[in-house]
């Protein structure tokens, strides 16, 4: 893999900022012409650092209007328990990110459900059921003073 350099730097912040921006837009703000711009583009995706791009949508508009996090404690560890668990986690469309932690806890879910009784059906008809679940905690988003991808390049 080629070493990042300060202008794919400029050429990602300006992606992370805008994800919609065409390689002639993205030449302009970092001061390249078009075409080895592209090419920068292509290798960082080539390289998997550019993972792919996505619309950020507001979730409250949307109807959902919680946001849980769930811990959740399993009865086995091994390997096969831990794959099978975040497998079936991940599968369900409410749950947005599953998370295997070092400590206590053994995996963090972010799950977005448009209330209460969502959630509430979601953990008896789903979550409960996941393979190896011993303990489950949840804790209710109530405010966020920041949320971001972007990452500080």
């Amino acid at each position: 893999m080629r070493k990042i350099d300060d202008m794919d730097r400029k050429i990602l912040r300006a992606l992370q900022a805008d994800g919609s921006l065409n390689a002639g837009d993205i030449a302009e703000k970092v001061g390249l012409s078009q075409s080895p711009c592209w090419r920068r583009i292509s290798r960082l995706e080539e390289q998997g650092v550019i993972l792919g791009r996505s619309v950020l949508l507001d979730h409250k508009k949307l109807g959902f209007k919680m946001v849980v996090f769930v811990r959740i404690r399993l009865s086995k560890h091994g390997r096969k328990s831990l794959d099978e668990f975040a497998r079936a986690a991940a599968a369900l469309p409410e749950v947005q990110v599953v998370q295997l932690l070092l400590g206590e806890i053994d995996y963090r879910l972010r799950v977005i459900v448009r209330d209460l009784d969502d959630y509430n059906r979601l953990l008896r008809d789903h979550l409960i059921n996941l393979p190896g679940v011993q303990e489950i905690q949840s804790s209710v988003l109530l405010d966020e003073a920041k949320n971001t991808l972007a990452l500080p390049i």
